[in-house]
């Protein structure tokens, strides 16, 4: 379940640097339209991919509703975090999606 939620929160960090006030405050400049686009497709891959992910291991209807709650308990995550550590947003977006691909993959075999 930790590589859905960091597929979650990956899928929603992609969407707040898809917003000039995000990008600007973590990366130091505004978004070029071209970079926009590349955002928020990559922030629908990615809950799209965590939403596969989370139905292929529970079934369809636990998995819809297990989804959705990881999506917004990595949503209330991401939020605190853009509220309060800034700077930890980004790291955070590379190392749940790893360590829980690394858990997944130690766990299938």
């Amino acid at each position: 379940m930790l590589l859905v939620f960091g597929l979650n929160y990956l899928a929603l960090l992609a969407c707040c640097l898809g917003m000039a006030r995000h990008h600007r405050a973590l990366l130091g400049q505004p978004p070029s339209s071209r970079r926009v686009a590349l955002l928020r497709g990559a922030a629908a891959l990615g809950a799209t991919g965590a939403l596969g992910v989370c139905i292929h291991q529970q079934g369809g209807e636990v998995g819809t509703v297990l989804w959705g709650c990881l999506l917004m308990l990595s949503g209330i995550l991401l939020v605190a975090l853009l509220a309060w550590r800034p700077r930890w947003a980004l790291p955070l977006a590379v190392g749940a999606p790893l360590a829980g691909g690394a858990i997944a993959l130690l766990g299938a075999s």
